[in-house]
């Protein structure tokens, strides 16, 4: 047996390897994950209470900056696989 789950020897398993489509849809979901919790208002004015407006303005433009770029990559690199939960159709 390899792993958890016992395929038949039959069954094509060759679309269940990881490309490189995978490795930059986890890069940019960390990028965007980081970014949302990084630089929401609570957490800036937590650990960095002494931030200057510039840098503020900063903090309100990048996070949708970032946004628009990962839905472009998110096209660009479409992800075909299911998460834990949902069924394949």
């Amino acid at each position: 047996m390899k792993g958890l789950w016992p395929t038949s020897k039959s069954m094509d398993t060759s679309s269940y390897k990881i490309s490189v489509g995978d490795f930059v849809h986890a890069f940019f979901t960390i990028v965007v994950f980081g970014v949302v919790t990084i630089l929401d208002r609570n957490t800036v004015d937590c650990f960095f209470p002494a931030f200057e407006s510039t840098e503020k303005m900063l903090i309100m433009v990048l996070p949708p900056v970032v946004g628009a770029i990962s839905s472009v990559v998110f096209m660009v690199f479409p992800n075909k696989r299911h998460g834990i939960g949902y069924p394949s159709n």
